[in-house]
């Protein structure tokens, strides 16, 4: 069976191409939990923070 080379040349570059799709897709996606993450952070550290100013023993 003779396969033309051009065509295993094309499906290695769609092949490509559609690996770094799906990479785009994943990092996006992981973009988008890290700036939740990093929200979620800031508002745990200003809640301890306030917690910690407005708490009886550091009022002592």
């Amino acid at each position: 069976m003779n396969i033309n080379p051009d065509w295993i040349t094309l499906a290695g570059i769609a092949a490509i191409l559609g690996f770094l799709w799906s990479l785009h897709r994943d990092m996006r996606s992981l973009s988008d939990r890290v700036s939740r993450l990093a929200g979620t952070v800031e508002l745990l550290a200003k809640v301890l923070l306030d917690r910690e100013v407005r708490s009886p023993i550091a009022r002592g």
